[in-house]
């Protein structure tokens, strides 16, 4: 084969030769490129991950205080109706997986109802207070009267 002896036929050997050499690794571009991508990935799933992880301890402390106000119901159903007065008062409790503080108000209605206010305060400013209302009505002597 002959070598052209022409600007435009040694250009076209070069590019040939050029195009027929094998590459070696990634090109600077195309490394930034793939870096780009993948760091704008990474950013979403971040972003995804700390909002499902916020939302997630939102619940558990809904599900906590929800526990907690349930807990303490139950407790005063099981309270003799005569020695309700005697659990007014507020008590802090700094155990357990919702630190509060729990104050019992009760309101004697007629002799025999008296109605019993909760509030149940987060020690965390996080969370705002919830207040539950209970009416409690003194039994009979006679239940089938």
């Amino acid at each position: 084969m002959t070598t052209p002896r022409t600007p435009i036929g040694r250009l076209a050997i070069r590019v040939r030769a050029r195009l027929a050499r094998k590459r070696r690794g990634a090109g600077l571009i195309e490394v930034l490129i793939a870096i780009s991508i993948f760091a704008l990935i990474a950013t979403s799933h971040a972003a995804v991950t700390l909002r499902y992880a916020t939302r997630v301890k939102d619940v558990k402390t809904g599900a906590s205080r929800s526990a907690a106000l349930q807990e303490y119901l139950v407790r005063l159903a099981s309270v003799p109706f005569d020695s309700l007065p005697n659990r007014a008062g507020c008590v802090t409790s700094t155990t357990g997986e919702l630190p509060n503080t729990r104050c019992i108000t009760v309101t004697t209605v007629t002799a025999t109802n008296v109605t019993i206010r909760l509030i149940l305060t987060p020690t965390s400013s996080a969370f705002k207070p919830d207040t539950i209302f209970m009416t409690r009505t003194k039994a009979s002597a006679n239940p089938l009267a």
